[in-house]
């Protein structure tokens, strides 16, 4: 297969996982001295694709020293346990609260099915491997890992999930940040940037949580984010700004439906109501029904979370 991958500066790739659609999830791959990691890996069936760059760019699979997740939602590491079965020297690197989920993914399996059906499972998802113990570590706030001279940091970011580390590349000062620094679709990108929105995932979206991360990740000065959501994109504190204000935002629509007699469909309806109008503000001229299309795989998920949370408190 011929895979999608943008190169990037500072020995970084953008790989296009191909999930559901292009330019929608991406894992990155980090070459450093002729060693390399993985930084989130995409759900199972992604994994042929992260095997072809690596081919595609001749790095053989023994280089490959680390498979970084930022946490376990399956669009960022359902492939985990298959990929490491290709890379002989690579070991496994998550949050202590995700790595039982890597040995064992039974849970993750049913949990995944309840919401989405078996079906969706197998076509767009595939399987969920389990991951060999002995190569599964745990990575707590603070911990690095030293990739042939090149320091990547852990720091532990909660409010999309408890499970959610981000990776402070120093090289680059950039932030590999999984979910936390934001969805941001290149589509949308106008003279005024990057448009920047929350993933409010089921079942651990916590708002004032998140926004304290922000703040945290923001004492870095990073340069860039490294989205899962999708790809590199300078990161400011005007783009920290964008994202606690549509956290808040979210959070105000949750709680003006949350006694509505069908409180997903009417959450629903309000964020898409919301997310053009944003992005209508933000400049974007194309087509709306184009838009419609790009934010509807956010907005079902996003509206689940958002109720979760709401049943939470």
């Amino acid at each position: 297969m011929k895979p999608i991958y943008h190169e990037l500066e500072f020995g970084i790739t953008c790989i296009d996982t191909q999930h559901m659609r292009q330019d929608f999830v991406a894992a990155y791959l980090i070459e450093n001295n002729g060693r390399a990691a993985f930084v989130d890996t995409g759900c199972y069936l992604s994994v042929p694709t992260l095997l072809a760059t690596l081919d595609e760019k001749n790095i053989s699979r023994d280089a490959v020293d680390f498979v970084i997740l930022t946490h376990i939602h399956l669009d960022h590491a359902g492939g985990a346990g298959e990929l490491i079965k290709h890379l002989p020297n690579a070991n496994i690197y998550v949050h202590e609260r995700g790595a039982q989920h890597l040995i064992d993914p039974s849970k993750l399996r049913a949990g995944v099915i309840s919401v989405y059906g078996e079906l969706f499972f197998k076509q767009f998802l595939g399987d969920l491997i389990p991951a060999p113990e002995n190569r599964v570590n745990i990575a707590k706030d603070g911990d690095t890992l030293n990739l042939s001279g090149r320091e990547l940091r852990f720091i532990d970011t909660p409010g999309h999930a408890r499970h959610h580390l981000c990776i402070w590349d120093e090289y680059s000062k950039g932030i590999f940040s999984g979910d936390t620094l934001g969805v941001s679709y290149r589509e949308f990108d106008t003279e005024q940037g990057c448009l920047i929105f929350p993933p409010t995932t089921p079942i651990q979206f916590d708002p004032e949580a998140w926004i304290e991360t922000i703040d945290k990740l923001m004492t870095l000065k990073p340069k860039s984010a490294y989205l899962t959501h999708f790809n590199q994109i300078e990161f400011t504190q005007q783009s920290a700004n964008m994202l606690k204000q549509h956290i808040n935002g979210f959070t105000q629509i949750a709680n003006q439906h949350k006694d509505d007699t069908n409180r997903h469909k009417a959450i629903k309806e309000a964020l898409l109501t919301y997310l053009l109008k944003i992005a209508y503000e933000h400049g974007v001229t194309f087509d709306k029904a184009q838009q419609i299309k790009l934010f509807k795989g956010d907005l079902e998920i996003c509206a689940q979370g958002l109720g979760v949370w709401l049943d939470r408190r």
